[in-house]
């Protein structure tokens, strides 16, 4: 492992985002929930779907075990390409990460993203889980370039569409995970 990472980009609050978020309702608590989300082997949660690549396993590039803010790791693709991502923040109610170095060439418009967990008890020991997705655009790359034409563009064409999915399929694959213990 490197002595020394470089740091993630910077995160600017102020930057236009496209966002998405997806929900499902998981038959546990919410600790059992966050948990299994961050002890879970990746590739069991993000599988391929027909228009993007799933998860085949993850390099950790800082020491002890994966959940912890700072917590960073690479993240390789089923199409050979990876990510690099980094645990932002992590309670009993939410995990936030941040995610870069997207080496596919479909990915080159984005900056970086930011993705967020949220666990909220409902009745019966069950779990709202809501999960959004956010992407910032490079500004000087098509679609970012064009502005807020250029965002609703890629939210319309990718986040909303193939995007969805796989947020979609994820939850499902979560959720299949935790009730089955």
């Amino acid at each position: 492992m490197p002595a020394e990472l470089a740091p993630p980009p910077a995160i600017d609050p102020a930057a236009p985002m496209i966002a998405r978020t997806e929900r499902i309702v998981v038959g546990r608590p919410p600790a059992e929930v966050a948990r299994h989300l961050v002890e879970a082997d990746l590739a069991t949660q993000v599988l391929a779907t027909r228009r993007l690549p799933g998860v085949v396993g993850v390099t950790p590039l800082t020491p002890g075990p994966w959940g912890g803010p700072g917590g960073r790791r690479i993240v390789r693709l089923s199409d050979g390409s990876q990510t690099t991502e980094q645990v932002l923040e992590r309670t009993t109610e939410l995990f936030r990460y941040q995610v870069w170095d997207y080496t596919t060439a479909a990915a080159r418009p984005i900056a970086y993203a930011l993705g967020e967990f949220r666990f909220t008890a409902l009745d019966a020991g069950r779990t709202d889980l809501v999960w959004t997705y956010a992407f910032r655009l490079r500004p000087d790359v098509f679609p970012g370039r064009l502005g807020g034409l250029g965002r609703w563009l890629m939210k319309a064409a990718f986040l909303d569409a193939a995007y969805a999915d796989l947020m979609r399929t994820a939850l499902a694959a979560i959720k299949g995970g935790v009730e089955r213990g």
